[in-house]
């Protein structure tokens, strides 16, 4: 994990830009807000998802030329893996990265599904 930049949102708390070394899914980067300062308030949700996709332009653009060549992904508590907020940046410079990406992320919701890879999201009854 690399801490690219960091940002003091409009609350005055803070978030980071982070960059993520994956095999499996390159030029990955998370927009978070640390565990430590709980969670985020609707405003602070709304100015990071704004914030992300200003990020994932520029980023998209550095790399590819293209500011419209990234996918954000925003799981809510419930759905997510692990604890603490964050927006999923990643550049896609075509449909087949496209394509792999969710066959990634197929692939890791069905192993914590079957119990296979750690999930401590809350279990929701039916």
């Amino acid at each position: 994990m690399n801490i690219l930049t960091e940002f003091k949102l409009l609350t005055g708390k803070n978030c980071a830009l982070i960059r993520i070394r994956n095999d499996w899914i390159p030029n990955y980067y998370l927009l978070a807000f640390p565990k430590v300062q709980g969670e985020p308030s609707p405003s602070e949700v709304t100015e990071m998802l704004n914030m992300g996709i200003k990020l994932g332009q520029q980023l998209a653009f550095d790399a590819v030329g293209d500011r419209e060549a990234f996918t954000i992904l925003y799981s809510g508590y419930s759905a997510r893996r692990e604890k603490g907020w964050h927006v999923h940046i990643v550049l896609l410079a075509n449909r087949w990265k496209k394509a792999w990406l969710y066959l990634m992320l197929a692939g890791k919701n069905v192993l914590q599904a079957l119990s296979l890879r750690k999930d401590d999201a809350p279990k929701v009854e039916n």
